[in-house]
């Protein structure tokens, strides 16, 4: 009976997704566990630790729906120990090699590498949705280099930018996280095998010969030493999944801001068959999906601060730290995923409406050139009395009713210094987007320079 909306039937996939629940699905999550176990057995009949026919027994066994699965549901409520029923069904269908059966290994070491297992198939599709991700924001800052909006600061109208460079700033901060990925694996993807204290006392004298050909089969490197109590690649991995939601989380907000009423530059796309409204205003169209992606962040973000405390273990093993780690591990992995595949839906079909960037760009008029002017008086009156001339303009200006050029005109001194000056840009200020196209075209050389080795 699902308690917890991960696993809703009803409201399914409302905080999850079908992929995210697959890998954490708790048949496969066993099979994961069985699969360790097939691969040390596999290595020790290949070293000659165990007798050969044993081994192939093992391997041929150690699959789901061969286990008494009724045994182990029973067993798990007269033992408290996590792995202990698996390995007691697995050895009953091993007879009579069952004894061979999780040899020399302790419950840590299986799952651990069944987490790492995991953590290998989420990477994989991490992977694959920022890639596609990255695609998008590629396709959407070329196609918006120079489309002129008005760049906000302190949450108010400041100067012009384009919709292109604010893309392309998404796109470079989400490329960071696909390095971070990568240099992630490269720690992460780690499996357990060290025994009861990490001596590898029970394993015998060629122990570290099956560590490494055990976690050669199941794709995974081998720890030098074992890290049953160093959790700080769990940490870093819970970290960089709260840096990558809180990415999504950001990119969500932005355009569930530009996308209220008033604003309306950028909308989260209308949902193909379905309604996004209220129960009582049919008129709205409630941004959901970017809501949900903040909301799932901030979650992300308590399940990392859960994975950096699992970090303070105790002696070479304590589950009080282990336990908590095991249990925001899922739901981290399966939120960000979640994350991720809500991003993608927006950025594929988002609205991006030019008119409203434009008439909100000229909402305050020539105040939007201000900085344009502020500059171009500098080397006549220094930026210091150029500031404070504009601004006693600007306010004369908001409370007179006269456009800034009319004011600018009566004023001897400035009609002096603007003489032969263009002022086109009081009337034009989208014109005034610096190098932005520049700087798109400069981060989509990068990236596909990167790319391409």
């Amino acid at each position: 009976m699902p308690a917890h909306p991960i696993d809703f039937d009803i409201q399914a996939n409302l905080f999850s997704t079908s992929e995210g629940l697959a890998i954490f699905d708790e048949k496969n999550r066993f099979q994961r566990w069985l699969d360790f176990e097939a691969a040390l057995a596999a290595a020790q009949g290949e070293l000659g630790i165990i007798p050969p026919e044993a081994a192939a027994t093992i391997q041929a066994k150690c699959r789901i729906e061969l286990l008494d699965l009724d045994a182990v549901r029973h067993n798990y409520t007269t033992n408290r120990n996590s792995l202990v029923p698996i390995v007691n069904a697995l050895r009953q269908a091993c007879k009579p090699h069952g004894d061979y059966v999780h040899h020399g290994a302790t419950t840590q070491d299986a799952i651990d590498t069944g987490q790492a297992l995991e953590l290998k198939a989420v990477f994989s599709l991490i992977t694959r949705d920022l890639r596609q991700i990255e695609d998008r924001l590629l396709e959407l800052a070329a196609q918006h280099r120079a489309l002129p909006m008005i760049g906000r600061t302190h949450s108010q109208q400041a100067i012009p930018i384009s919709l292109g460079l604010k893309v392309s700033i998404w796109l470079l901060e989400m490329n960071r996280h696909a390095d971070r990925l990568q240099a992630l694996c490269t720690r992460a993807l780690t499996g357990q095998l060290g025994g009861a204290v990490g001596t590898m006392a029970a394993l015998g004298p060629q122990g570290r010969e099956i560590a490494a050909l055990t976690m050669a089969k199941l794709g995974l490197r081998a720890s030098t030493a074992p890290w049953h109590t160093s959790r700080d690649n769990s940490a870093e991995t819970g970290s960089f999944f709260a840096m990558l939601t809180s990415s999504a989380a950001k990119i969500a907000n932005e355009i569930f801001q530009l996308g209220k009423t008033e604003v309306m530059e950028l909308r989260e796309p209308a949902p193909a068959g379905k309604t996004a409204g209220s129960s009582t205003m049919p008129h709205k169209r409630n941004p959901v999906l970017c809501q949900r992606i903040v909301v799932l962040s901030s979650h992300v973000r308590a399940m990392s601060q859960v994975l950096m405390e699992a970090m303070l273990h105790e002696n070479e093993r304590d589950p009080r730290a282990l336990w908590s780690e095991w249990l925001a591990m899922p739901q981290s992995c399966i939120y960000t995923l979640t994350a991720l595949d809500y991003l993608k839906s927006i950025l594929f079909d988002v609205e991006i409406l030019p008119e409203r960037m434009m008439a909100n760009l000229r909402l305050q008029q020539e105040a939007i050139a201000s900085e344009w002017l502020m500059f171009t008086l500098t080397p006549l009156l220094g930026k210091a009395s150029a500031h404070a001339t504009i601004s006693q303009c600007l306010d004369l200006a908001a409370t007179s009713g006269q456009s800034l050029r009319e004011i600018l005109s009566k004023r001897p001194e400035l009609r002096e210094c603007l003489k032969g000056v263009d002022l086109t840009m009081l009337d034009q200020p989208e014109s005034y987007i610096g190098l932005a196209p520049q700087i798109v075209d400069d981060v989509i050389q990068q990236i596909n320079q990167k790319r391409n080795g």
